[in-house]
């Protein structure tokens, strides 16, 4: 058995003279000795292949010029080529004792006279030169190990291994995980916490004793640690834990507090002391009035065990009718008299009541007056957070501000300056949200140790939060939070891209996106003329043909200077799906075709020659319009029922005599697509695309574009039904082979692209 690397078949020779070529490949070119590339055949090695120069082969593997051979004896089984960019991971020979699938993106299709496994999440592929490798690729519908597929397949065990490494290394094969072993992660992160998630500056010597004693026994898959850091000078370094919290209010539908618990260390010369849990405040499932929040509140405090009350507590009853409730809170083991709480501060109005509310209850205007300097940090996705404390009485003093968003974190030495906070901690501030992220994958271990070719968990190691402490005495403080945690793929049954990859994605949706943007695409896209004819689409004739059925003119320049401002025209659209109304006047159905699709004088200039042209009021790629319109008529005042093709050059209407049962069925499909019951719309604009005439210049992108304008064209069409008072709403989907029996257009040459239901409003 052997593994041989080649030239990739993307690459080409150009000789620069007698004893140098030049190898192109699709990421840049490297010039090689001339017997080298000799000596290095294309499209795969052959077993007796030897290559003397390491240097030069890991300058070729870096560039993307290698291909990778896996044979079995003299007999060549697949290749892999790299794409676009170089290999990630090269080939590794799959482990025997572990099970593999296949991924549910992977395809085998035969392209000319080869037959390729491709995989849309990279533009490299494997090329299958034996049957057998296909036989394997069937039978990876099922988790199977090398044994299996080899029993199956006809191979050796060893060939499938290679095999199964070339695709591998691709993702086209992905190993399946075997169960849940949890607790090794979650030791393996603390272990890499241990070393790496502290700045320069701070010593994790303390650390190490402190993490130590932290119970991890009950972590779940929420696990992960927050590193406080004091920048006073002192580097203690505060370490919270994410644990399951099983307190009460925390089961059942009527549930107040979340089922996690954020338990906070203290951590000095590696003694730790338990400092409080933080619990997420469940959000009620549908707005409270001002009364019910006071009561949830109050209820969750009573489940928390402390005796603090916002019912008779008017600062605190003021600041939760003002702001609204909190998002978590924290109790201190022992001391029931005070309770930390987190409000979300979403903009300048809810800081700015957050400001006059802590004046009215008497918190030192020393800490009010820098609300004016954390202004800037308000806004977007992650809203600001203040935390403060509740006692028996009232509020406490102290008042902090979390900043999550990285926007506001990258504006924070400016903020800092301007809160006054101390030069040193500035400095030492800055260097910690300086701090790149990490990134590792963990795998399985065996049962002597060595790892497995089978991830556990991603496990990363980022900046979480600041906060901003205003002391009562006027002093800032700053702080900030390191995130270590875990994204376990062990979940039983499930493989690595099903935690790397949405299932959102559907494999005909992420190849359609793949393959029609640069990127994974090996080929060209865009106007190649690949069939080296030019498409000229001839100008719309102004003859009606024998038996089409001329419709009312319409004088466009009279309606369009009719018409409302177009701004009020976008406000104003909306899709109507009531189809209960009269019938649609064929002179409004006129007026609309016209609207959008009449001809309009265009002109291009080319090397100094002008050529002219008709153009339409929306954009079309090439200036080809390779989209039509048909319309079927339903209720349709002065037009029989049936299906036409509609000709903008003569403004009339062509009978299209297919099956008047499936030109009901279109019809129908409006209601099915629009969920309208029975009925039916009045008319039924489709738009059918002549693919030939837009494939013929655009290469891998001809289908993407005719969707791009199916879109505008449906903008056009309800922008000018708003300016007319036309009902109008556009379909999610249609039955392209309804359509072409119904008209009797060819599926494949001039199909149905798109679908939008036009009716009068009542």
């Amino acid at each position: 058995m052997s593994t041989m690397v080649g030239l990739s078949p993307a690459v080409t020779i150009k000789p620069a003279d007698s004893n140098w070529s030049e190898l192109v490949g699709p990421s840049g070119s490297l010039v090689v000795p001339a017997d080298f590339a000799r000596f290095l055949p294309p499209n795969g090695a052959s077993p007796s292949n030897s290559v003397g120069d390491p240097r030069l082969m890991q300058k070729l593997a870096d560039g993307g010029f290698l291909a990778v051979t896996a044979y079995q004896g003299d007999t060549p089984l697949a290749t892999l080529v790299p794409g676009v960019e170089p290999l990630e991971l090269l080939p590794v020979d799959a482990s025997l004792t572990t099970a593999y699938r296949l991924s549910r993106f992977a395809y085998l299709h035969r392209t000319k006279r080869q037959m390729l496994i491709e995989i849309p999440t990279t533009s490299a592929y494997v090329e299958i030169h034996d049957p057998r490798v296909a036989a394997v690729a069937a039978g990876l519908a099922f988790d199977q190990t090398p044994v299996a597929l080899a029993a199956s397949s006809g191979l050796s065990v060893a060939g499938v291994r290679e095999v199964l490494g070339l695709m591998r290394s691709i993702g086209i094969v992905v190993p399946v995980l075997r169960g849940l072993e949890f607790e090794p992660a979650v030791r393996s992160l603390i272990d890499w916490a241990e070393r790496e998630a502290l700045p320069s500056g701070f010593t994790n010597s303390g650390l190490v004793v402190g993490l130590d004693k932290i119970p991890v026994a009950d972590a779940d898959t929420s696990f992960h640690l927050i590193f406080e850091l004091h920048h006073d000078g002192s580097r203690q370094v505060d370490i919270s834990v994410c644990l399951p919290y099983s307190g009460d209010g925390t089961t059942g539908d009527r549930a107040l507090l979340g089922p996690t618990g954020f338990y906070e260390f203290d951590v000095v010369d590696g003694v730790q002391s338990l400092m409080g849990v933080f619990v997420h405040l469940v959000p009620p499932t549908e707005p409270l009035e001002q009364a019910a929040q006071v009561q949830r509140l109050d209820q969750a405090l009573r489940a928390l065990g402390t005796e603090c009350r916002i019912r008779g507590n008017v600062d605190a009853v003021a600041l939760v009718e003002g702001i609204g409730l909190p998002g978590m809170l924290a109790v201190l083991p022992g001391r029931e008299d005070a309770v930390r709480m987190l409000f979300s501060i979403f903009d300048l109005t809810t800081l700015s009541l957050a400001r006059a509310i802590l004046a009215a209850a008497g918190l030192p205007e020393a800490s009010l007056s820098h609300f004016a300097a954390i202004e800037p940090l308000i806004g977007g996705l992650a809203p600001l957070r203040i935390a403060l404390d509740l006692t028996e009485t009232g509020l406490g003093s102290r008042i902090g501000f979390e900043v999550f968003s990285p926007q506001a974190i990258e504006m924070l030495a400016g903020v800092m300056e301007n809160l006054g906070v101390d030069p040193k901690m500035q400095a030492s501030v800055l260097i910690a949200t300086s701090e790149p992220p990490k990134k590792r994958t963990v795998y399985q271990l065996n049962p002597d140790g060595s790892a497995t070719d089978i991830p556990i968990a991603n496990q990363s190691i980022d900046l979480l939060h600041i906060k901003i402490g205003l002391e009562r005495n006027g002093e800032v403080v700053v702080k900030t939070y390191s995130y270590a945690g875990n994204k376990p793929l062990n979940e039983v049954g499930k493989s690595v891209e099903d935690a790397d990859i949405p299932m959102s994605w559907e494999f005909h949706d992420l190849l359609f996106h793949t393959k029609t943007r640069y990127g994974r695409v090996r080929g060209k896209l865009g106007g190649t003329a690949r069939f080296t004819v030019m498409p000229h689409p001839a100008e719309p004739s102004t003859q009606p043909a024998p038996g089409d059925i001329l419709l009312p003119k319409v004088d466009i320049s009279a309606v369009i200077a009719a018409d409302p401002p177009f701004g009020q025209v976008l406000e104003g659209r909306t899709s109507i799906r009531s189809w209960d109304g009269p019938e649609l006047p064929v002179g409004q159905l006129a007026e609309l075709l016209a609207r959008v699709m009449h001809l309009i004088p265009r002109s291009d200039e080319m090397l100094g020659e002008i050529f002219e042209r008709s153009g339409r009021v929306y954009p079309s790629g090439g200036g080809l319009y390779e989209i039509d319109i048909v319309l079927f008529a339903n209720r349709v005042a002065g037009l029989a029922p049936g299906a036409y093709l509609y000709r903008q050059g003569s403004h009339s209407l062509g009978a299209l005599n297919g099956d008047k049962a499936k030109q009901d069925k279109v019809v129908f499909g409006a209601s099915e697509a629009t969920g309208g019951g029975m009925s039916r719309p009045q008319s039924l604009l489709v738009l059918a695309a002549r693919f030939p005439d837009i494939a013929t210049k655009y290469e891998g992108i001809a289908y993407s574009l005719m969707l791009k304008h199916v879109g505008v064209m449906m903008a056009t069409i309800q922008y000018s039904a708003a300016a007319m008072g036309l009902g109008s709403v556009a379909l999610g989907t249609g039955d392209s082979d309804a359509f072409a029996l119904a008209t009797g257009l060819d599926y494949y040459t001039h199909g149905s692209i798109g679908e939008i239901a036009i009716s009068p409003l009542d």
